[in-house]
């Protein structure tokens, strides 16, 4: 039994800090897009437009594969997009009654990342 314990033992130790280490190398981390459209002029926030995010721009441009379905801007004017991929470049597309804007999202970050969508 004392034999047992002093070879059984180290190895579980070495085995949970190998295995400890690795699990780190793997943790993946994602993007949260807080998305905001408001007047261009006044600033004043844009209740119930509809909004969707794209991976391209001519997917924007053309209304396929989006990434999200169509999600209509809150009261505040704001729609929360999370689970996205860091390091990637999104295309929101807002559209209006007479307009439509595309602006890209630029390179995401982990954690939360925003964009202001501006119409007249």
């Amino acid at each position: 039994m004392k034999r047992l314990k002093t070879t059984v033992l180290p190895l579980l130790l070495l085995i949970g800090l190998i295995g400890g280490s690795s699990c780190r190398e793997y943790y993946y981390y994602e993007a949260d897009l807080l998305i905001s459209v408001q007047g261009l002029l006044s600033g004043n926030p844009r209740e119930g437009l509809p909004v969707q995010v794209f991976e391209t721009e001519y997917d924007a441009e053309n209304l396929i594969y989006p990434i999200t379905p169509l999600v209509y801007t809150d009261y505040y004017g704001e729609i929360l997009v999370i689970g996205l991929d860091p390091g990637r470049n999104y295309y929101v597309r807002v559209d209006a009654l007479l307009s439509t804007k595309i602006k890209s999202t630029g390179s995401l970050r982990e954690g939360s990342n925003q964009v202001t969508v501006r119409f007249l």
